[in-house]
């Protein structure tokens, strides 16, 4: 699993959101990196971000978080 993958599914599965810093050591990446991979998914349209917290795609229609985990990257 590449990293792009590890980091969403790390966030989605943290539905409470999570900090860069948070995914460090779980991880095991350095901050700047997963600083790229979080701007990728965030302009991809796989993540959101509120102040400086990352959370999974919430679905107000259907009252759900959207899990992306079949995605290819």
């Amino acid at each position: 699993m590449n990293l792009k993958s590890r980091v969403l599914e790390f966030i989605n599965q943290n539905e409470q959101g999570v900090k860069i810093s948070d995914m460090e050591a779980p991880l095991g990446e350095k901050r700047m990196k997963l600083g790229f991979v979080t701007k990728s998914l965030l302009d991809e349209g796989k993540i959101q971000k509120i102040n400086d917290c990352y959370f999974p795609l919430y679905d107000s229609k259907h009252n759900n978080f959207k899990l992306f985990r079949n995605f290819i990257f």
